[in-house]
């Protein structure tokens, strides 16, 4: 359902204040107003405007409906902006403002009617009574227009397609689809939801276990389908309640949001209605043919046997509810829940003017200029208009951040990199420099109070936060280890025989520390020992048998293939004896290492630290590389909150980011702070690009164990907006491919 914007008395007062512009006007039709000769300093008003008599304000006060053919749009007015039209022929302000202030009980000024002058040349609502206005005009029309490029960077969001005319066809099928309007007919869908939610109920599991039917390709093109019918008789339920009503139906078409296609219907007609309760009921008219679709949808679904039509009942039931209640109900965009709330609390041009009360608002609570409200509204329901205006706000930031990553990804690396800073510049960053821009140009008005003074000093601080380049510290995830050290691994799935040593115990090179076992590796040693026997056997007797001797060489080269065999099995049962390979300590050995326990192969079970120096090896992001170099001071700061380890200098950087990481414990995985991933191989891979730097120290003595912490290395000083300026155009030379 398209919308208008509507301007109250208040509004139109405060057109000025509020940034009431041409652009922000909308939509249609009516009965015509003279406008009389022209005065000396008014120009006069168009001819082919008309106005109709609008709803009552929430005061009670008169309003009227000023239609503007040519621009396809409606301004509700009040009751001085009526009167101010009415004796527009005068032609001068100053004799309107008496002739009010004498016949009515207004108490109209000159000011009231330049305001209305102003209001009247932006909204284009005047004739072109000379060649220098006419050129102003035109002059003001090449302004507003856009170039192509503009027009696209602005509109590709949503873009507004007119397919038909539908006036005359809803005229002519009008009758045949009077039953809708019918008691009897709302009484049936209402009998049909009732009895097709009783019957789903009795087979939910049936109904749930279609779920997964969506997320097939079939069940998929079948739920755009449901979509796609719920969706055109949603339109269709707008324009036949319009015509019902009287209104004209100007156009149904497609809109593209974010290149997604919805239908869309042109009922801005409707705005000249001054039953509130007509312009609810073609509101909710759309919502109300989609929940009847879903209403019978539910009840065949129960009768019908399995099958395509069954499977299509159940995704217009499914789809119908939800999309219906989650999109169009939605107050904070402009669909059906929009302007149903509009018309519920009588509040046209809802967004405009609760978006300009919190403005006045904010401003009022960070700087207290003292400044009136954009318009008077008692105190509930400006409440009302400020709370839905940060809820719009909240609301809207999220969905364009959502929509800036969805474009990001969806189109190619280039192309998405550009939409998704247009989309955060004009959507998010613009609107916040405007007001900034508004708070500068406030500034006379600025009083020197404990509440101007406070705000002032918190956004120059955060100001200076930004700018400043205070940040001389690059912090990264470390451990503290032995510059030393070897693990414990098993050559092969073993059983542990004998442990030598326990943990803490010093070692010396080529002591036992742990003897495994195999009893597959002892079978075949002791199979292959047979082999070798029965073959010596064999070359033994050659003498004996003529038939032994001519198999001589078969033999001897089987021997020679058996002892090779044997070696090697030897040699494996060899590396089962596990020896320490330097001088240290056993620092690691888990409960589990006991005479019995099967070991995995190349499972790390142990591991033995050099009695020497320790060093410290940290996981630096690559945007921080560029801040330090080799010798740079660095502390480290354990993780259980001992007091920190300092004179740590840069030992060493590597050249090539890290593919696996090999320090499991700084791993995100298990509690580190370095997040990684899991490749197919099922190693640790950093999610993004960190470098492995080593620090040593001084008569550093090895720890007992790795000791995980932060390393603060000194580096050069940056500030928070160079941190991501250099973060921005990294992603965007690493994404373009450049």
């Amino acid at each position: 359902m398209a919308g208008t914007l509507t301007v109250s008395g208040a509004a139109l007062r405060g057109a000025g204040a509020g940034g009431l512009t041409l652009g922000q006007v909308t939509a249609p039709a009516g009965v015509g107003l003279a406008a009389g000769p022209g005065g000396e300093r008014l120009t006069p008003l168009r001819e082919d405007l008309s106005l109709h008599q609008g709803p009552r304000s929430a005061d009670g006060a008169p309003t009227w409906t000023l239609h503007d053919p040519a621009a396809n749009r409606f301004l509700r007015i009040g009751w001085l902006e009526f009167e101010i039209l009415s004796r527009w022929a005068l032609g001068d302000a100053a004799a309107i403002a008496r002739s009010i202030a004498r016949e009515t009980p207004i108490p109209a000024d000159i000011d009231d009617v330049e305001r209305f002058k102003r209001f009247a040349e932006m909204a284009g609502l005047l004739r072109s009574a000379d060649p220098l206005q006419t050129e102003r005009l035109k002059a003001e029309v090449e302004r507003r227009r856009q170039s192509p490029l503009g027009w696209l960077l602005k509109n590709y969001l949503f873009v507004r397609v007119p397919l038909i005319r539908p006036d005359r066809f809803l005229e002519r099928t009008g009758p045949a689809m009077a039953f809708l309007f019918r008691p009897w007919f709302r009484w049936l869908v209402a009998v049909s939801a009732l009895i097709g939610v009783f019957l789903v109920s009795r087979q939910w599991e049936a109904f749930l276990h279609a779920f997964p039917y969506l997320f097939t390709p079939l069940g998929a093109l079948t739920a755009v389908l449901a979509l796609s019918v719920s969706k055109t008789l949603h339109e269709f339920g707008h324009a036949y309640t319009s015509k019902r009503f009287g209104c004209r139906v100007a156009t149904m078409g497609v809109a593209f949001l974010v290149m997604w296609p919805v239908l869309y219907t042109d009922t801005t007609d409707a705005w000249r209605l001054t039953s509130r309760r007509e312009r609810l009921g073609i509101g909710f008219a759309g919502m109300a043919m989609e929940l009847a679709l879903a209403a019978f949808a539910t009840l065949l679904w129960s009768f019908l046997p399995d099958g395509p039509l069954r499977t299509a009942c159940f995704l217009t039931a499914t789809v119908t509810w939800t999309v219906s209640v989650a999109i169009n109900l939605n107050p904070f965009m402009r669909f059906d829940g929009y302007y149903l709330m509009s018309d519920l609390i009588d509040v046209p041009n809802l967004q405009e003017r609760s978006f300009a009360l919190a403005r006045w608002q904010l401003r009022e609570i960070l700087f207290g200029f003292g400044l009136p409200p954009p318009e008077a509204l008692p105190r509930f329901r400006r409440r009302l208009l400020i709370g839905y205006a940060v809820g719009t706000w909240i609301y809207r930031l999220t969905l364009f951040l959502g929509i800036a990553v969805l474009v990001y990804y969806y189109f190619f690396k280039a192309l998405g990199i550009f939409l998704f800073m247009v989309e955060i510049s004009v959507f998010i960053v613009r609107p916040i420099l405007r007001e900034l821009i508004n708070w500068w140009s406030l500034r006379v008005a600025l009083r020197w109070t404990l509440r101007s003074i406070t705000t002032l000093a918190l956004l120059g601080g955060a100001i200076a936060l930004l700018l400043i380049p205070w940040q001389s510290d690059v912090s990264a995830p470390a451990l503290l280890r032995a510059a030393a050290t070897a693990g414990l691994y098993a050559p092969q799935p073993a059983r542990i025989e004998e442990v030598a040593l326990k943990r803490g115990d010093a070692v010396r090179a080529g002591d036992l520390v742990i003897r495994l076992g195999s009893p597959d590796l002892d079978y075949e040693i002791a199979s292959a020992e047979r082999k070798i026997g029965t073959l010596r056997l064999q070359l033994a007797a050659t003498n004996v048998s003529l038939d032994l001797a001519q198999r001589n060489k078969v033999a001897l080269q089987s021997l020679e293939e058996a002892l090779t065999q044997h070696a090697g099995l030897l040699a494996e049962k060899k590396r089962l004896t596990l020896t320490a390979p330097l001088d240290g300590r056993l620092a690691e050995l888990p409960d589990y290492v006991e005479p019995g326990a099967w070991i995995a192969a190349d499972e790390e079970f142990g591991l033995i630290v050099s009695a020497g120096a320790g060093e410290v090896e940290a996981y630096v992001d690559e945007s921080d590389l560029w801040r330090f170099r080799k010798g740079a001071p660095a502390r480290f700061y354990p993780a259980d909150g001992r007091a920190p380890l300092s004179g740590l200098t840069v030992a060493a950087i590597d050249d090539t980011a890290t593919r696996a990481l090999d320090a499991k414990i700084l791993a995100s995985e298990y509690g580190g702070g370095v997040p990684v991933r899991r490749d197919e191989e099922g190693k640790l891979v950093p999610q993004k690009a960190v470098y492995r730097v080593l620090l040593r120290a001084p008569h550093l003595p090895a720890p007992a164990r790795a000791e995980r912490g932060t390393l603060v290395i000194a580096g050069a000083r940056e500030s928070l907006i160079g941190r991501f300026w250099r973060h921005a155009v990294s992603v965007l030379v690493r994404e373009s491919s450049w």
